[in-house]
């Protein structure tokens, strides 16, 4: 998976609008799993590519973890590793996560 950043200020050009009845609406294949403190910038991964956003290969710090909030706020490699493993469960239950599914 890549991880991407994604500023708030372009959130409307990347999602379309914020209502799921918005005209303008974008579904994206992603998940948000963090984001700063006063909300400017948010963490995503996905599979696609995306050339509008900012491809990082390092997790920048900054942000909470906002993907389960149970396993705390630090968002490291580990914790986007821990992300991406348990995403693989979800999809298939029974089959482990590839290795090559780790972020870095």
């Amino acid at each position: 998976m890549k991880l991407y950043k994604l500023e708030a200020s372009n959130w409307r050009a990347f999602f379309g609008g914020p209502n799921i009845e918005d005209e303008d609406r974008i579904e994206r294949d992603v998940i948000t799993i963090a984001q700063t403190p006063n909300c400017d910038a948010f963490l995503l991964l996905a599979n696609d590519t995306f050339d509008e956003l900012e491809l990082l290969d390092s997790v920048p710090t900054g942000f909470d973890f906002t993907y389960c909030q149970e396993w705390g706020l630090t968002v490291d490699k580990d914790v986007v590793d821990r992300v991406i493993t348990d995403l693989g469960k979800k999809a298939d239950p029974w089959k482990p996560p590839h290795p090559s599914y780790c972020l870095i």
